[in-house]
């Protein structure tokens, strides 16, 4: 089992102990999984009676994927270190009493994470995590340390990945390019390149025939690149990103908000007229994961308490439904926050086309339309989201970046509300 010169300084950091989270490529075909594998097997094999777990998104593909990588492990002379391979648990079990066992994430039937209560392991490997939940992250935090019964194993997490625009690049990449990486933490960049065993030929023929955004994205390791087609904001511009503005004294506070069975996502905003023009600024956001109005309102209280008699609330009409024995979604931020049901403002959701043609029209002609550099999840949707073939938001599959539009619908809300499509109306009116 021979590593590359990359593999190796990935390997060496990893049983080390100097780490608790190492990240580990960043392009296809840079020996991710194999790092992964032969890593943990080292692991397994050196600390008698460890347990270390191996996580990939759904079973089918680890049965595809890395499942097939191990048994080409054994099938090198890993098996005179195995006891038994149960493939019913798809457990591990070393010669030495350690075991390895591979699970699948299943978020789509377990959201709550419940299959890894209870779990016991020495360390974690989070196989392309960039597939996985942000919350199972935590939970591989979480559990790992908490095998006892092996004396002094290194507490390690493992991960692979390929470049991607959601969590694990503002957690890992943005943070290791900037500087700001946990102490701690480790991010290693490996790309095809970096692998001696690929065929010359192979490399090639992905030079020629890839389209150039996902040569430039997975063999270049490019995590800036991400192909959209049909994007809804089609006039969205990274101008419009900015850090120096502030909520302003005396004007109203808005606040969209977008209730999903979880999360729900918030938007605080700032629409007005001054001596200077119109104003249009996206300050913050917010992400409740678990669905509460009691969390929703704490956090607007925490971050802007001082504003709250002066706030308006707008955004998802079904809010409104009395489907609850304590009242609706606005009902009860009204009881939370102590304001009046005036200063709740809603009206029909907009049909998806007029709101995409309502957006780009700020997004073109608004003199003044900025939004936070914290607002990420709202930037990425202004990015990413995209819209079907008559116009509508495609959003069906939460695992696809371009289909999460939570904080996307909180700004079609925002625009639809009065404070902005009066705007709009009168910039239309005198432009004729």
């Amino acid at each position: 089992m021979e590593l590359s010169k990359k593999q190796t300084e990935a390997f060496e950091l990893a049983t080390s102990g100097e780490k608790d989270v190492i990240l580990y490529g960043g392009a296809i075909r840079g020996g991710k999984t194999y790092w992964l594998l032969t890593t943990f097997c080292y692991l397994a094999s050196t600390y008698a009676n460890s347990r270390w777990v191996i996580v990939r998104e759904s079973l089918p593909t680890l049965k595809r994927t890395t499942l097939v990588s191990f048994q080409a492990l054994l099938a090198e002379g890993l098996d005179v270190y195995v006891k038994s391979f149960n493939r019913d648990t798809y457990t591990v079990t070393f010669r030495n009493g350690s075991q390895i066992i591979f699970m699948a994430e299943s978020f789509d039937t377990d959201k709550e994470l419940n299959r890894f209560r209870g779990l016991e392991i020495n360390g974690a490997g989070a196989e392309e995590i960039n597939e996985l939940q942000e919350a199972t992250f935590h939970k591989l935090i979480e559990r790992t340390g908490t095998w006892l019964k092996a004396g002094d194993v290194p507490a390690v997490i493992l991960a692979t990945c390929n470049p991607t625009h959601n969590w694990v690049k503002n957690r890992f990449y943005d943070a290791w390019k900037e500087g700001t990486l946990p102490k701690r933490w480790s991010y290693i960049q490996a790309k095809i390149t970096d692998n001696p065993f690929i065929p010359k030929s192979y490399l090639q023929s992905l030079k020629d025939n890839m389209l150039p955004n996902d040569y430039q994205r997975f063999v270049e390791g490019d995590w800036e690149v991400i192909e959209v087609n049909n994007r809804f904001a089609t006039n969205w511009d990274d101008k419009y990103v900015v850090d120096d503005i502030y909520i302003k004294e005396n004007e109203i506070l808005y606040v969209s908000m977008d209730f999903n069975v979880e999360p729900f996502g918030f938007i605080y905003y700032q629409a007005y007229q001054d001596s200077k023009g119109f104003h249009f600024h996206i300050l913050d956001e917010e992400t409740i994961n678990e669905g509460s109005i009691n969390q929703a309102a704490r956090q607007i209280e925490f971050k802007y308490y001082p504003w709250i008699h002066n706030m308006i609330i707008t955004g998802d009409y079904n809010g409104n439904a009395r489907t609850l024995s304590n009242g609706s979604y606005y009902e009860q931020l009204s009881r939370e926050l102590k304001i009046p049901m005036r200063n709740i403002q809603t009206s029909a959701n907009p049909q998806h086309k007029k709101s995409r043609n309502d957006l780009n029209y700020v997004l073109y002609h608004h003199p003044d339309f900025k939004i936070h550099k914290q607002c990420e999840s709202t930037i990425r949707d202004l990015r990413f989201v995209e819209a079907n073939g008559e116009g509508g938001l495609v959003k069906e599959n939460r695992k696809n970046i371009h289909e999460r539009a939570d904080h996307m619908d909180c700004v079609r809300y925002a625009v639809n509300h009065k404070a902005v499509s009066d705007w709009i109306k009168f910039n239309q009116a005198i432009r004729g």
